[in-house]
């Protein structure tokens, strides 16, 4: 019985009016997804998808950059949107991509929402809502909604795959799943994982008419539905095989030194905000483990309430079931494999302190591959849509006590008010009390008595206390149910159900909305790119010198710049050197790229574990070099100008670094503004 429900086909009709409100819905899900993304541009991976995009069809655009020639990885990416390049100029091919990937996001999410709520604009609820867990609470850097990359184009894919899969389409799923990681082998690859998963538990149930001694017959119609999909799979592995080939030649001609060298580099010293647990900010695990917790409060709450709806006629059937099912099944997967890689971080560092191993970065090959990023954009997918069943649960239960109610209008929206202003208040104290212990954090972090500024607690705060409201209001429905356990239905006071709509408001409604509100708001103010340097008040002053160096310098000419100012070759249309931001892809290249950042960056005599060590300025970073040793590197290294911030105050208290950097301004200085210095290197020692 199911089984004929999952591949039911609901026969719509389809009119006018139901196209213009599609059509209406899309545009709505687009105009959220902007609201998260149109920060100008470029974006912060822009210059490095982007560039390597038109690198591709344009050799010549930036030909002699050293990162630009090293291989590709996102091959489809590049040959798919790199043609454009061809019709738009760069800030204009970037928007024309960014709509292109939001409209696509748009049109697959609202696939994905009315494969569990078939009613109009719900999508557009559910779209904000997930947008905001996913921007405030991921754990390692995840994101979706934002600029042009590989992923952008791969996610749409995905969640339209994951759309018929929770469904029970699943030939379906596995093609659009191998479409997607085509355009990013992991985004698709960790989707597809977790789908077999899911897919092998619910082959496996025990159909209600079958003993639990036949499991022979179990097992055969699991064979039976495994062939059913092989096709599917076979289809969509082959289609997978444009991003996995390109992945596996990167390794090509390296040895097997340089490979495990190469991926220390990639996961411990580059990228490991993204993939490395340990190393993240306290915050991040603390806010990514109350969004676990809201999701299994969420989980339960919304099995109570289906008990509150027990009886009704629009209580779910078994086909919602077990899409619900499918979606829990997904998220609790996609946290075993997170589970699995804070087990191999924690895990190999442990082994290091008792002896067992030599380093712990030797587990660099297997966290390498995003052990977090599918839980970072899973758990925000299945907390959303549980909460959407249990606010029409919610609702499915009032509408039928409502005849019975004693409660007037005036004493529902009163009990509200109270619940309202007790999570307020709970909100604050606990914001508060987050705010104190991120203060003590960071002053016991303090370098040279310099105190960084703590992390920001907002998100931490905000669902701590939506967690309390959560597990009070679960406990009382436990109560309940218990009391309850010998009658058919269970009985709930208005009081405790008006407090679940509070509950469910917040976490649905209005919390996704004031940050939909605060990001427009801020699109009225002065808004620099995120790939700027992080401080908005030398934002002018670098967007000025990248101009100069394109309207006054060589178009051959190659650039050292400060680290973290990621925007040059976009702005200024010049090679670089090399760039913390552009890590190569293939071990070779990695190697040598690494090579360079240590010596371009690295602050002369510090300790490698220092804070200083990368955190120095490159104009001082030049002073401790000195001007001979500085020539000698960019004659070893093939640049010939280097952008420098200009020297701060205290270099002139310095009477040895005060005569070092006026050799370089006496020598070499060939422009300035208030908050750079361009130098121009002629000559070599």
């Amino acid at each position: 019985m199911s089984d004929r429900l999952d591949n039911e086909v609901s026969t719509r009709r389809v009119t006018f009016r139901s196209v213009v409100a599609a059509l209406l819905e899309i545009a709505l899900i687009f105009g959220v997804f902007a609201a998260y993304g149109a920060w100008p541009v470029p974006d912060v991976n822009e210059q490095y998808y982007v560039g390597k995009a038109i690198h591709f069809w344009n050799n010549d655009w930036l030909g002699h950059d050293p990162f630009l020639n090293t291989p590709d990885s996102h091959w489809l990416f590049y040959a798919v949107f790199g043609l454009l390049s061809l019709v738009f100029k760069q800030n204009a091919l970037v928007w024309v991509g960014r709509s292109v990937v939001w409209l696509a996001t748009a049109i697959a999410w609202r696939r994905l929402s009315r494969a569990f709520f078939p009613q109009r604009w719900v999508a557009v609820l559910t779209a904000a809502a997930f947008a905001f867990y996913l921007e405030s609470f991921h754990l390692a850097g995840e994101w979706i909604i934002g600029g042009v990359e590989g992923k952008g184009l791969a996610f749409p894919f995905v969640f339209w795959g994951l759309a018929c899969f929770i469904e029970g389409k699943y030939n379906r799923a596995w093609i659009l799943y191998g479409i997607g990681a085509a355009f990013h082998v992991l985004v698709g690859g960790w989707a597809v994982l977790a789908s077999l998963f899911v897919w092998a538990l619910d082959a496996l149930r025990r159909p209600q008419n079958l003993s639990s001694g036949e499991a022979y017959s179990r097992f055969k119609t699991f064979w039976r539905k495994l062939l059913e999909t092989a096709s599917g799979l076979l289809i969509g592995g082959a289609i997978s095989l444009l991003g996995v080939v390109p992945a596996l030649k990167l390794d090509v001609g390296a040895t097997a030194a340089e490979i495990v060298q190469s991926r220390q580099i990639y996961v411990f010293e580059r990228l490991s905000h993204h993939l490395v647990a340990s190393s993240l900010p306290w915050t991040f695990l603390v806010r990514f483990g109350g969004l676990v917790l809201a999701f299994g409060i969420a989980w339960l709450i919304s099995a109570m309430l289906a008990r509150l709806a027990l009886g009704s006629n629009d209580a779910p059937g078994a086909l919602e079931d077990r899409r619900y099912f499918r979606l829990k099944a997904f998220v609790v997967v996609s946290l075993l494999f997170a589970c699995a890689g804070l087990v191999v971080d924690w895990g190999s560092i442990y082994l290091e302190k008792i002896g067992k191993i030599a380093d712990h970065k030797l587990s660099a090959g297997i966290l390498r591959y995003y052990w977090y990023r599918l839980s970072d954009w899973a758990v925000p997918f299945g907390l959303v849509f549980l909460l959407g069943r249990s606010v029409f649960d919610l609702t499915t239960y009032l509408r039928a006590r409502r005849q019975s109610s004693a409660e007037t209008s005036s004493t529902l929206v009163g009990q509200a008010l109270v619940w309202l202003a007790c999570g307020c208040g709970v909100y604050w104290g606990l914001r508060s009390f987050f705010c104190r212990i991120a203060r003590r954090v960071a002053a016991s972090s303090a370098v040279d008595g310099l105190i960084p500024l703590p992390k920001p607690t907002e998100a931490v705060s905000f669902i701590t206390s939506i967690g309390v409201l959560g597990c009070a209001l679960l406990i009382l429905l436990v109560f309940l149910a218990i009391r309850s356990r010998k009658t058919k239905e269970l009985q709930a006071p208005t009081w405790i159900t008006t407090g679940l709509a509070v509950w469910l408001a917040v976490l649905a409604l209005f919390a996704p909305c004031w940050r939909l509100a605060t990001f427009v708001d801020l699109r009225g103010t002065k808004v620099i790119p995120r790939s700027a340097p992080p401080k908005e008040s030398i934002a002018d002053g670098w967007i000025d010198v990248c101009h100069w160096c394109r309207d006054n310098t060589p178009e051959k000419a190659i650039f050292l710049v400060p680290r973290g100012c990621d925007s040059f070759k976009w702005e200024a249309q010049r090679a670089e050197a090399g760039s913390w931001k552009e890590i190569p892809q293939d071990a070779k290249s990695m190697m040598l790229w690494y090579k360079k950042m240590k010596q371009f960056y690295a602050n002369p005599g510090a300790d490698p574990k220092s804070p200083n060590y990368w955190n120095q300025p490159l104009v001082g970073v030049f002073i401790n070099k000195g001007r001979d040793a500085v020539l000698q590197e960019a004659k070893e290294y093939g640049y010939q100008y280097a952008i420098v911030e200009a020297p701060p105050y205290v270099v002139a208290t310095i009477p040895e670094a005060l005569k070092r950097w006026n050799e370089f301004d006496e020598n070499d200085k060939v422009y300035q503004n208030d908050q750079f210095v361009v130098l121009k290197f002629d000559q070599a020692p």
